[in-house]
């Protein structure tokens, strides 16, 4: 609201007379009225007077009771309607309490507190017209009256209409004389017609009342700028540096300048000057640097983030944010040695930074220091204990350090924090395979089922489900069916080719088995010894014994065969 006087509006009615008896109880019963309550002005005092009591109290319900018994004891009551318009605002209902201003203020269209609120009410529906011809009204009537005049230019300006609000600005410097929130009321409409000109003769008008503003040059300086007046754009920001050499936004200002003239180096020296300069704000600080390398490109974009991290420590070096800065650096540099550091003492500084634990997690997770993921994962839980991401690396280096039911915990726990059905999947996963460890098939099973409705082309899942049900010899067509939708996903992962053969192998179909069993073992140039079990287990069963031997013997000399390899050695029989 465009003000530059206020006042306390008052209704002086003859109902004033409450206030002698103002500790009263609201009274809305007809048996409250007076003996005379017969007479509709008596009624009417009556009910308005409690109304006003109720108001006053609070006692919204009440206070609108009273006055609507007002109206109905006298309907021409602009008063009972003037308080009514307020009040079912309060109750939430618009129309009816638009309708009541609109009657009051045509019954009594010299009240001007009336067609005030009338105003106010145009304002809020957005009745733009209405509310301009109704303060051009009001200022023909009070033509000293700057609040009048105020409204009146806000009006205006709501309905764009440019020329008439300069006018009547100009109208309210004549009265009050030049000042600044006037002429930036007029600069700002002048940016809106894109007339240069105009914006630089006000402000040069500025300059010359106060000449010793360092903001008015600076704010000359920006439009030279824009209207591509580079030299005399310079001049302004020599004169705001000599005005004030210590001017927090000066190397700001600059910095844009130099950047729209293409000077980028020009334009990272006046950036570093801003971290330097103390007299910034690091809020904006911040915000340039989070400009600044959203924008940035090329090869120089690593270095400038290094000397901007150190020019934040040099300048802050009790302050989280030039750590975090140096920490991203290193991370691209791959020095996760010199990232931790960082991280670990901007934590030191503020140990509820969410970036920092993140990252440190992360880089802790690179180096598979599992002991450190753990740690600092279980530490970032205490200050975000909603964050998915720090019950992953808390479940995984729980599991790692074989904690399996702690593991599980944070898993579970964690899940329920994922908004992203993909991330909760990976957690899905990842239980599914400790619950099956555990020997716990069914809530594995559930786990897995739950991946595959949200991602039924999860090719790991679809290959662990199908193999941990083979092992049991449970449901080998819904084994079937994934193993075989898994290597369709995958045709060269060897892995998912052998649990196949083996589902296969399971369901009694012998020769296929053997042919995807081929195909696993030619895409590995060092099979494992269980491909080579699996596959003299087939063999045997296709009544090729002497081959499956051998195959036995292979799996043996490769140390990793089932538990049943040595009597299969032994004794030239298949055991399973």
């Amino acid at each position: 609201m465009f003000k530059y006087l206020s006042m306390n509006h008052k209704i002086i009615t003859a109902y004033c007379l409450i206030f002698f008896g103002f500790a009263l109880p609201c009274l809305s019963q007809q048996n409250s009225l007076p003996r005379h309550a017969g007479n509709p002005k008596v009624q009417n005092a009556a009910a308005f007077s409690n109304g006003l009591k109720c108001k006053y109290r609070e006692d919204i319900q009440g206070a609108i009771t009273n006055f609507e018994k007002a109206l109905t004891a006298m309907p021409d009551d602009a008063a009972s309607m003037y308080e009514l318009s307020a009040l079912y605002v309060d109750a939430g209902r618009m129309e009816e309490a638009f309708s009541m201003i609109q009657n009051a203020a045509s019954l009594d269209p010299e009240n001007k507190w009336y067609q005030v609120r009338l105003g106010k009410f145009y304002r809020n529906l957005e009745m733009y017209d209405d509310f301009v011809k109704l303060y051009e009204k009001l200022t023909a009537k009070y033509p000293d009256d700057l609040d009048m005049l105020s409204e009146l230019i806000d009006a205006l300006l709501l309905k764009e209409d440019y020329d008439k609000a300069l006018v009547k600005l100009d109208d309210f410097e004549r009265q009050v004389g030049s000042n600044e929130i006037i002429s930036e009321q007029k600069i700002a409409i002048f940016q809106q017609q894109g007339n240069e000109k105009a914006q630089i003769r006000e402000l040069q008008k500025l300059i010359e009342n106060d000449p010793a503003n360092p903001r008015y040059y600076n704010m000359l300086a920006q439009i030279y700028v824009k209207a591509g007046r580079e030299n005399e754009a310079m001049k302004m920001f020599e004169k705001v540096e000599e005005l004030n050499p210590n001017d927090p936004y000066i190397n700001v200002s600059l910095m844009e300048f130099y950047e729209n003239k293409g000077n980028k180096a020009k334009a990272f020296e006046e950036f570093i000057a801003a971290i330097r300069n103390k007299n910034l704000d690091m809020n904006t600080k911040t915000s340039i640097y989070e400009y600044w390398f959203k924008n940035a490109q090329g090869d120089e974009t690593d270095e400038q983030a290094l000397q901007v991290g150190n020019a934040f420590v040099e300048t802050y070096p009790d302050n989280k944010v030039g750590y975090i800065v140096l920490g991203s650096y290193y991370i691209n540099k791959k020095d996760l040695d010199r990232s931790k550091a960082m991280y670990l003492k901007a934590l030191s500084l503020d140990s509820t930074d969410y970036m920092a634990w993140q990252n440190l997690v992360l880089v802790e997770a690179d180096q598979k220091d599992d002991a450190a993921v753990l740690k600092h994962a279980k530490q970032a839980l205490r200050y975000y204990p909603m964050q998915p991401i720090f019950y992953w690396y808390a479940g995984v280096g729980s599991y790692l350090a074989e904690q399996n039911e702690e593991a599980i915990a944070y898993l579970e726990k964690g899940r329920k924090y994922c908004t992203d059905l993909s991330l909760q999947t990976t957690f899905d996963s990842y239980l599914g395979d400790l619950y099956h460890q555990k020997g716990e098939e069914k809530k594995a099973f559930e786990a897995y089922d739950r991946v595959l409705r949200t991602d039924p082309d999860n090719a790991l899942v679809l290959n662990n489900y199908a193999y941990y049900l083979s092992l049991k010899g449970v449901e080998l067509d819904k084994a079937k069916e994934m193993s075989s939708h898994a290597v369709e996903l995958e045709p060269k992962n060897a892995t998912y080719l052998d649990t196949y053969a083996w589902v296969l192998y399971k369901r009694g179909e012998y020769k296929e088995a053997q042919q995807q069993m081929k195909k696993a073992l030619n895409l590995v140039s060092d099979p494992e010894g269980l491909y080579y079990e699996h596959y003299g287990d087939i063999l045997f069963r296709l009544g090729n014994k002497k081959d499956a031997i051998e195959y036995w013997n292979k799996a043996a000399q490769k140390g990793d065969g089932s538990e049943f390899l040595e009597r299969k050695l032994k004794n030239g029989e298949l055991y399973e």
